[in-house]
C-alpha cells in the first residue's frame, strides 16, 4: 500500500491544513532543554526511541537521569534500523503499551524519527500503524512528540511525512498527515559533532536535495520558497566545512538548521524525481537514502533543466548574491556544475555498487507511479529517462543526454 497523492492532493493538504513548525531549540546540551520542555509539558510517561549507537556509548544517560529526577517512568526502544519496517513500528507500539506512554521522545535519525511518528499516531489511533497508511489517516491527536535529529540531512523533525518499508514487496509505505510534525525539535551540536564524515556528506545532500526539489517544484509558497533558498545557500556554504571538520560548531548548527528549513520546504511542496528514484534504490539494495539521493541528483537536474530554467537560474544568482547578467540558460548550467564540484569535494561516490540492470525495468516503474502520484515535478519523465539515468548511475557518468 502506499499513499496516492498528486499536485493537487499536495496543495489542498497544506492550504486546507498548513503544518506548523515545531518549537525549535538549537546549539550546545539541546537535547536536555527539550527533555525539560517535555516533563514541563506533563509528559510522565514516555517512550524513548533511539538509534542503538545512542544506547550502545551511552549517549543517553544524562536524558535517563534527568527524567529520573523528574520521577518519570520511561522505557527505551533502540532496535531501529535504516529503511524501518513495520516489525520496528509494531515492537515499538507494544513497548510503549507496556508503561502507558503519554509521550515520545525520540533521538536519532531519520528512521528513528519516522518510526517515533507512526508510534505516536498509532497508539491514539487503535493501536493499528498499517491504518495509518495514506494521507490524512490520523484522525486524533497523536501523542506529544519530541525529536532530537543526530543527523542533520532528513529534516524529518520538522516534515509531515514518516517512511517504512516492506522487506518483502520492496514498496515504501507512505504516511502523511499534518499530526505527524513534532510538537518540539531540538538541534544539538554535541550530538551531531560526532558524525563520521561520510554520513555527513550523505545526510547533507539529502537535506540539499529536499531544498532544491521543493524550489523547482510546481507548487509554490512564499514561506516554502524563501526557506528552500535560504538552505541551498546555507549547504553549499557551511556542508564542506562540516564535511572536514566535524568539531567546527558553527558549521554544525548551520547545517542542521538548512536541514530543518528544507524539510519544512518540501512538506509544503513536495519533493521530485531524485526521491522517487532513490526511494526505490533503497528498497531494492538497501542504499543510504541520503548516498542514494547525492548520486541521482546530478542526473535529475541535467533531465529537469529545460523545463525549470528559471528557478536554477535564481538560485545561482542567489548564491553569486547579485543579479547577473548571464543568460538563464549559463546560470542554471552553473548551478548544476556547482553540485557537481560540491560532490566532488565531499567524495561522493559517482555510481553505485550492486546495481543490477535486470532491475531497471521495475525501479523505473516503481519511481513514476511515486512521482506520478506524490509530485509535482517541473516535467514528467517516461520510462526511458529513468532507465537512462540508471544506466548513467551505472557507469558512473554524471552527463547523460535525454
Amino acid at each position: 500500500m502506499r499513499a496516492a497523492i498528486n499536485k493537487w492532493g499536495i496543495k489542498f493538504l497544506v492550504g486546507a491544513f498548513p503544518a506548523n513548525k515545531p518549537t525549535l531549540i538549537t546549539g550546545n546540551g539541546a537535547m536536555l532543554k527539550l527533555a525539560k520542555l517535555m516533563v514541563s509539558s506533563g509528559v510522565r510517561r514516555p517512550l524513548i526511541i533511539a538509534d542503538s549507537f545512542m544506547t550502545q556509548n551511552d549517549n543517553l544517560s544524562a536524558l535517563t537521569q534527568l527524567l529520573k529526577d523528574a520521577k518519570c517512568q520511561f522505557t527505551i526502544f533502540d532496535e531501529v534500523v535504516p529503511n524501518p519496517t513495520m516489525l520496528e513500528v509494531e515492537n515499538s507500539v507494544t513497548l510503549a503499551q507496556s508503561i502507558k506512554a503519554d509521550g515520545i521522545f525520540v533521538v536519532g535519525g531519520g528512521s528513528a524519527i519516522d518510526i517515533a511518528k507512526v508510534v505516536a499516531a498509532t497508539l491514539t489511533n487503535g493501536n493499528k500503524p498499517k491504518k495509518l497508511i495514506g494521507m490524512m489517516r490520523v484522525r486524533n491527536k497523536p501523542l506529544p512528540l519530541f525529536a532530537v535529529p543526530t543527523t542533520s540531512g532528513t529534516g524529518s523533525e520538522v516534515t509531515v511525512a514518516a517512511v517504512i518499508s516492506d522487506p518483502i514487496s520492496h514498496q515504501k509505505a507512505f504516511f502523511l498527515d499534518p499530526d505527524f510534525v513534532p510538537l518540539a525539535a531540538g538541534l544539538d551540536t554535541d550530538l551531531l559533532a560526532s558524525l563520521p564524515p561520510a554520513i555527513t556528506a550523505y545526510t547533507g545532500m539529502d537535506a540539499l536535495t529536499h531544498a532544491i526539489e521543493a524550489y523547482i517544484a510546481r507548487v509554490h509558497f512564499n514561506d516554502a520558497q524563501s526557506d528552500a533558498l535560504t538552505a541551498i545557500r546555507l549547504l553549499l556554504e557551511y556542508l564542506p566545512r562540516a564535511y572536514k571538520s566535524g568539531l567546527d560548531l558553527e558549521a554544525r548548527e548551520m547545517v542542521a538548521l538548512a536541514s530543518f528549513m528544507a524539510g519544512y520546504a518540501f512538506s509544503k511542496q513536495g519533493l521530485g524525481y531524485v526521491h522517487a528514484i532513490s526511494h526505490q534504490l533503497s528498497a531494492h539494495y538497501n542504499t543510504p537514502h541520503g548516498l542514494a539521493n547525492a548520486v541521482v541528483l546530478p542526473r535529475v537536474l541535467r533531465f529537469n533543466k529545460p523545463h525549470c530554467l528559471k528557478q536554477l537560474a535564481e538560485i545561482e544568482s542567489a548564491i553569486l548574491g547579485c543579479d547577473s547578467e548571464q543568460p538563464k540558460q549559463q546560470l542554471a548550467h552553473n548551478f548544476i556544475k556547482r553540485i557537481d564540484q560540491l560532490s566532488d569535494e565531499l567524495q561522493i561516490e559517482k555510481s553505485l555498487d550492486g546495481l543490477l540492470e535486470k532491475d531497471f525495468f521495475k525501479i523505473a516503474k516503481q519511481a513514476l507511479r511515486e512521482a506520478n502520484d506524490s509530485y509535482s515535478v517541473p516535467k514528467a519523465m517516461k520510462l526511458k529517462h529513468v532507465i537512462r539515468i540508471l544506466d548513467a548511475v551505472k557507469a558512473g557518468e554524471r552527463e547523460v543526454a535525454f
